[in-house]
């Protein structure tokens, strides 16, 4: 029995896990409204979200291969060459731009693209720090043709931080009547 106990414990967590992820999309699909409302997607053939978890390089976001590339193939053109490195436009969801440069990088057996040179900018801008989720969309631009992204981001709440091992000691006061006090934190309990 004590393993059906934790399998209900994975599908709960699976089940609050889809439901975290319809909730960012929705989130997400809201801050696309501006780039569709003023015309920049071409024939609104956009791609599905790529999600990053930032971490504390504002310089660079590292996108890995090949979840990236199979979104980015789709809108190459067969004489832009990623590996010198491809000028983009990048929007945030109010539609302003930050010019920026891809580029693809094979080293020591591993291959990621990076999106860099103005990156830091934008994190700046948008108050971005470590484990804020950013979901990038690529789409070529309506008038320049030009390969474009646009980001949306969801800022994550810092998480509380955990008490001390001295705080969150358990120390037993004293012993009465099989009842025990504990004083934790500076508050007294009783537990029979």
């Amino acid at each position: 029995m004590a393993s059906s106990s934790n399998d209900a414990g994975k599908g709960k967590s699976i089940a609050e896990e889809r439901e975290s992820e319809r909730e960012f999309l929705y989130k997400d699909e809201l801050q696309l409204e501006f780039v569709f409302n003023v015309g920049h997607v071409k024939d609104f053939e956009l791609s599905m979200p790529y999600r990053a978890q930032l971490t504390n390089d504002k310089w660079n976001l590292f996108l890995r291969v090949p979840f990236f590339e199979e979104i980015l193939l789709q809108f190459l053109k067969e004489d832009e060459d990623v590996k010198e490195g491809l000028p983009v436009t990048v929007y945030d969801k109010g539609g302003h731009e930050f010019p920026m440069m891809l580029k693809k990088f094979d080293k020591d057996s591993v291959t990621y693209y990076v999106l860099n040179r103005g990156w830091f900018n934008f994190c700046d801008q948008k108050r971005l720090q470590e484990n804020d989720v950013v979901a990038l969309r690529t789409f070529r631009h309506a008038i320049t043709d030009k390969l474009s992204i646009v980001v949306t981001y969801t800022k994550m709440r810092p998480q509380p931080q955990l008490p001390t091992l001295y705080n969150a000691m358990v120390m037993p006061e004293t012993q009465h009547n099989h009842q025990f006090r504990y004083q934790v934190l500076g508050k007294k309990f009783i537990v029979s």
